[in-house]
């Protein structure tokens, strides 16, 4: 039984990285420089079979999936998800504010009080971000594990399954952290380091109970049952969040149901304690369903993704690479402040001058 590859990037370079503020949700777009980093990271994995991918709904990571896709010569196109349970830590009323280490600092308290700390009124603690890893575990990763684990490698099935997450440098310490728990209820959170933009991490992830696999239905590979697949087999890159319908209420986002769960750390906020969402802030809440609808291509959803009270079976995860760049070897910023100015589409037609100068050699295979 071959294992699911998983390979978790983090955005290119965005204009607030750039700059010294607080910015989980504000939606910053990618810096010329980043666009840059992105079109290399699609050259680096163009030739590497993707299953599927799975994208945070900010522009900056969403772009960099893209560029991804758009490189990959997988055929069909593998299906592309697109969730705010991917998103960055939401700093709440603190978000666009300037970074200010000593005055948000949590170093200071114990270990469960850091994970529960929120920085500003309305904002997400590192507990709240693990919530929403667990889902992205629970929904989005976990199918492929069973169902990489139900087919074995053979001449009819010589493939991994491969998938790539798209996301932040939080929520990807975050992920790491959901994964080891997995194997480890008890384990405690060790922040996995810095992620270059970009910088992808791969992983090997299986069952270390197959007991589970008895729940699965038999039309655990291949797609849903009763759902066809689109025609010719191809899926179109979706559209970027913005162009998307927004669900009917942005306080049934997750992330702001996730910051007002409750917590037993003195540092969290109850509920009831929680001011209103100032309307300024708004527009920063998720417009996406956390759960979109599955593309019938992928593995059926693990039949009790939604029972909270059931753990998820057991699993074992070896880091086989982390923070790989190589494919960002040689790429420059454009003078003259060029590369750090936003990335617009309509540049489009100078992508090779803002490239860096020629190709990378900084291949991503499997």
């Amino acid at each position: 039984m071959a294992p699911l590859i998983l390979t978790m990037v983090r955005h290119g370079e965005s204009k607030d990285n750039l700059t010294a503020l607080w910015a989980g949700h504000r939606d910053a777009p990618l810096s010329t420089h980043g666009y840059s980093q992105a079109l290399r990271l699609g050259e680096a994995f163009a030739d590497v079979p993707i299953t599927a991918i799975y994208a945070s709904d900010l522009s900056r990571a969403h772009t960099t999936a893209k560029k991804v896709y758009e490189a990959n010569k997988t055929t069909p196109k593998p299906p592309f998800t697109v969730s705010p349970l991917l998103r960055e830590q939401f700093f709440g009323e603190a978000e666009g504010a300037p970074w200010d280490a000593g005055k948000y600092s949590s170093a200071h308290l114990p270990w469960e009080d850091h994970r529960a700390f929120r920085l500003a009124p309305n904002a997400e603690s590192l507990n709240d971000v693990a919530r929403r890893a667990d889902l992205v575990l629970r929904h989005f990763v976990l199918p492929h594990v069973l169902a990489t684990a139900q087919v074995p490698p053979s001449a009819s099935h010589p493939e991994q399954h491969h998938i790539m997450l798209f996301a932040h440098g939080i929520w990807l310490s975050e992920m790491l952290f959901a994964l080891k728990r997995a194997g480890d209820p008890r384990i405690r959170f060790v922040k996995s380091g810095g992620y270059q933009n970009t910088a992808w991490t791969r992983i090997e992830i299986e069952l270390d109970d197959h007991s589970a696999l008895h729940a699965l239905p038999s039309s655990a590979v291949g797609g849903q049952a009763g759902q066809q697949p689109p025609q010719n087999g191809q899926y179109a890159s979706p559209p970027a969040p913005s162009e998307a319908a927004p669900t009917p209420s942005p306080h049934s986002s997750p992330s702001r149901k996730s910051a007002s769960s409750p917590s037993k750390s003195r540092s969290a906020v109850d509920d009831a304690d929680r001011p209103p969402l100032p309307d300024e802030f708004h527009s920063l809440l998720p417009t996406l369903p956390a759960i979109p609808p599955r593309d019938p291509t992928l593995p059926p959803a693990w039949p009790h993704a939604d029972d909270h009270s059931r753990p998820v079976p057991k699993l074992r995860h070896r880091v086989v690479v982390f923070g790989q760049a190589d494919h960002l070897n040689g790429l420059k910023r454009t003078r003259g402040g060029v590369g750090s100015g936003a990335w617009d589409d309509k540049q489009r037609g100078l992508k090779e001058f803002f490239a860096g100068g020629g190709k990378t050699n900084g291949t991503a295979k499997q």
